[in-house]
């Protein structure tokens, strides 16, 4: 089972509680002493060399369980680190670049990385913290210690059509009061294969059926599929079932990031022996990796992420990709849910969760169809969702760096 990694919290009936019950102990505790001073001097009392009060009816070992009940009733009023003001924790930062361009990634159908999905797994193997990217915070406070943090684009354990699967994993240390940054390159985590069945072979085996069996399980392939058969990376077969008989055509190998394109034909007039199986080299290809923000800003391709959007103010007619996720009502406030009662700005942020100032960048809504179609206060549902704007990057808009004189914007 699945555990998040959430602070502790406190009921205010459980604080009502503890504190009665610190009440309790004080007042039982003054009255003993009372008590005791009575007895000593009625029975010439001599306290001992360690001053440990051991009055008539409150034996020593009573007075220290008392101090042992204040100690466990004080302890549970906060953490160790709140008690003792000792850092026994860190954080995690975690950054998860667009792997392909919006432009790219439209005519190719890959996803955006906000729907990622980011688990933080312990040395123990248990899950720690796992949110979508877009939702994941901005920094994450976990116990000193060992992690895993791994990206996902999908889930995946066995074969499937038209399914790659994006991510990466990396192990960190994370150093009492100490702060991490991973920043996960993504790239293609399974292997595809894709057959084409040429005439020939049609009609040596007009009842054939194709196997593709991989790690994970098998998939028919018939002889008009067009797509890409994806596999756990490891040793792929392709079987041919034809009239009672099974005969292997290949065994191939095939690594994360590879796809394959293989063509399937067959000498004329003969089946036994006749197969031939050709890999089309123009169709074998692995995945290249973009990063957005590594190019020109004045271009969709390379707009900023609203980190780096802070440090280029001065910057005109640029791009900017992040998350709305409030609006700004004065110098360094910004409300982060509705009811929204301006329309003139928006905030973005670099995570749909993000709530640091630290993390925002303002932006401008000027009178005409920009605020009518981004404004807040009357499309509440936008909230959350990945934008891109252009516009003039300027050091401070309501506080926070900011952009304005938007003239133009796309949702992710």
């Amino acid at each position: 089972m699945k555990t998040t990694f959430q602070p502790l919290a406190e009921s205010a009936s459980s604080r009502a509680g503890r504190a009665g019950l610190l009440g309790n102990l004080l007042a039982n505790f003054r009255a003993n002493l009372r008590y005791g001073a009575h007895a000593r001097r009625r029975a010439e009392y001599r306290p001992d060399p360690l001053r440990i009060p051991v009055y008539p009816g409150l034996p020593g070992f009573r007075v220290l369980l008392l101090f042992a009940c204040l100690s466990a009733t004080l302890l549970p009023l906060g953490s160790c680190k709140e008690f003792f003001g000792q850092g026994r924790t860190g954080t995690l930062v975690v950054n998860l670049p667009e792997i392909y361009p919006p432009s790219t990634r439209a005519g190719m159908d890959f996803p955006d990385t906000g729907t990622f999905r980011i688990t933080v797994t312990g040395a123990a193997g248990q899950t720690v913290y796992e949110n979508d990217y877009a939702h994941f915070p901005d920094e994450l406070p976990v116990p000193a210690g060992t992690y895993t943090v791994s990206a996902a684009s999908r889930a995946f354990d066995a074969p499937a059509f038209d399914a790659p699967q994006w991510g990466d994993a990396q192990v960190v240390h994370v150093a009492e009061g100490g702060n991490v940054a991973v920043t996960l390159s993504c790239r293609q985590l399974n292997s595809g294969l894709r057959l084409a069945v040429e005439d020939s072979f049609r009609e040596a085996y007009p009842y054939g059926v194709l196997t593709l069996r991989g790690p994970g399980g098998s998939l028919p392939y018939g002889y008009a599929e067009s797509r890409v058969a994806y596999f756990l990376p490891g040793t792929v077969t392709l079987a041919l079932e034809d009239g009672g008989a099974v005969q292997t055509l290949f065994t191939r190998r095939l690594e994360a990031c590879q796809i394959l394109s293989m063509r399937l034909s067959a000498s004329v007039g003969t089946r036994a022996g006749g197969v031939s199986v050709q890999l089309d080299t123009t169709r074998d290809w692995l995945s290249d990796r973009f990063v957005a923000g590594g190019g020109d800003a004045r271009e969709l391709d390379g707009a900023y992420d609203v980190l780096a959007a802070r440090d280029h103010a001065g910057e005109r007619s640029v791009w900017v990709q992040g998350y709305i996720v409030g609006v700004a009502t004065n110098t360094r406030k910004v409300a982060f849910a509705p009811p929204f009662s301006k329309n003139t700005n928006l905030v973005l942020g670099t995570r749909a969760s993000t709530t640091d100032l630290e993390h925002c960048l303002s932006v401008e809504l000027p009178a005409g169809d920009i605020r009518d179609a981004l404004n807040l206060k009357d499309h509440p549902e936008l909230l959350g969702k990945g934008i891109y704007i252009r516009g003039d990057l300027v050091a401070a808009y309501y506080g926070i760096p900011g952009l304005k004189a938007p003239s133009g914007y796309q949702f992710r």
